[in-house]
């Protein structure tokens, strides 16, 4: 009686306990910046993901905490780097978690938690509505509504899609059932959050020959590299709701296309005797961050690796699941340049003219990025004795998000994998969220302080 008793009382305490915990942290979210709020989510997310990896059955015994830590923010980036071979290193409920952070980061926290928080306070409710605007960036076209219903409906219809034609294929290879459907829905959600992590020893390169796969793959990439804004613009207009496909929408379709089409190009003149299909997968890999690759990628030449970078520094489009600068981001770096080399009065790209707060950010953001990539290789190169372009190289990965990797994350010491760490979540919450979340300033005293600002005139 006395033991049933005992029992009750501690399992009340730990309710209690959870109810203050969660009390104590709604109360911590509601005094953060939106950004500080996308920042603590994404760390949130690692912490947990850490924790329970560290978990003795979670791992064959021989990974360490540093390399624990390290795939738990692979995972809440959706960055897909290792420091160990994923697919022998953790048992299979470590897979099936590093498989829920994956799924949960990649469609974004906010987006997740949206549907728990309708029920709390309007305040709450107002706080959240903040921070799902910074974490996706939206054109005024699209309703933040109709946009959250597009992201859950279409992340699980196309990994369901996904998952029935990578399952057909596997059971068609010997496979059995439950290994066949486990490798389909991993590799189905792991695409389309463009987060890189295998099941194989070698990512994909023992499916280099096979249509499907690299077919299945690549669609699911760039449907979540591509973003979430395409598939509402387009539903909108599929159903009436809008009467033209918006211009963001035709700027990003436009971009991913040209770009895969000059990578791919680019890749198969610097490396003769590649076949035409495994440029354009390495080319999707990079350009969508997705991370995988059928070719070793120490065998391209460095001609390859610099458009690789380049692809991976680009990287998705906004309100996607991809890392990188952003389509549109380049693409207003690009409209600036071009208009003030043709002596435009205005930033003009295909006719149209872009609003200059939209150029504020991007011109920001791309200085603040190559700023942090400097960072990271100054780090890098002053902790670590590997070659400068790999180290480049798993700098540039990091940062993008992208999982591909020159085979040096491994031989990074401590202090590089730390180094990496803070990249790759850097990298998820975007430069300048970080940079936003770390510079917090009161609205009213940015206001009082711009007023007493004299103008200068400034030779550039």
């Amino acid at each position: 009686m006395d033991t049933d008793l005992s029992v009750k009382e501690a399992f009340t305490a730990a309710i209690n306990f959870i109810r203050k915990a969660l009390k104590k942290y709604t109360l911590f979210v509601l005094h953060l910046s939106p950004h500080q709020n996308m920042l603590q989510g994404i760390l949130l997310y690692m912490v947990l993901g850490f924790i329970v990896l560290s978990l003795p059955f979670m791992d064959n015994g021989e990974v360490s905490f540093i390399d624990n830590l390290f795939t738990a923010a692979a995972a809440a980036s959706t960055a897909g780097l290792t420091t160990v071979n994923f697919a022998e290193s953790y048992t299979f409920l470590g897979k099936l978690v590093v498989l829920i952070i994956i799924q949960t980061a990649g469609i974004g926290y906010m987006t997740m938690s949206s549907f728990l928080y309708l029920s709390f306070s309007h305040r709450l409710r107002h706080r959240h509505t903040e921070v799902l605007n910074t974490e996706f960036s939206l054109p005024r076209s699209v309703r933040l509504q109709d946009f959250l219903r597009a992201v859950i409906i279409f992340t699980f219809l196309a990994e369901a899609i996904g998952t029935g034609f990578l399952y057909n294929y596997f059971i068609r290879h010997d496979y059995t059932p439950f290994d066949a459907m486990w490798y389909a829905v991993f590799h189905s959600v792991s695409a389309f959050c463009t987060a890189g992590f295998s099941l194989f020893p070698d990512s994909l390169m023992s499916f280099a020959d096979s249509k499907t796969i690299n077919i299945v793959i690549s669609a699911l990439s760039l449907a979540g590299a591509m973003g979430f804004i395409v598939v509402t613009d387009i539903f909108n207009r599929i159903v009436g709701r809008t009467r033209k496909i918006s211009y963001t929408t035709k700027i990003i379709v436009l971009f991913s296309l040209v770009a895969i089409v000059l990578c791919s190009f680019f890749i198969l003149i610097t490396n003769p005797g590649l076949h035409p299909s495994a440029a354009v997968f390495q080319a999707i890999s990079a350009m969508s961050t997705a991370g995988f690759n059928t070719i070793p990628i120490p065998s391209l030449t460095l001609s390859s690796y610099l458009v690789l970078m380049a692809m991976m520094s680009v990287g998705g489009s906004p309100s996607g699941t991809g890392g990188g600068l952003k389509s549109t981001t380049v693409t207003c770096l690009i409209a600036t340049v071009s208009s003030h080399l043709f002596g435009r009065k205005h930033i003009t790209f295909l006719g149209r003219q872009i609003p200059l707060h939209r150029l504020y950010i991007a011109n920001s953001t791309f200085i603040f990025y190559i700023f942090m990539l400097f960072v990271t290789m100054f780090l890098l190169t002053w902790v670590e004795e590997l070659p400068f372009i790999d180290l480049f190289f798993e700098a540039v990965a990091a940062l993008s998000t992208a999982g591909i990797s020159s085979g040096t994350t491994e031989q990074l010491g401590f202090l590089g994998k730390l180094i990496i760490i803070a990249t790759m979540i850097i990298g998820r919450v975007g430069v300048i969220t970080f940079g936003m979340a770390l510079l917090k300033r009161d609205e009213d005293e940015l206001e009082e302080e711009e007023e007493h600002i004299k103008r200068e005139d400034l030779a550039v």
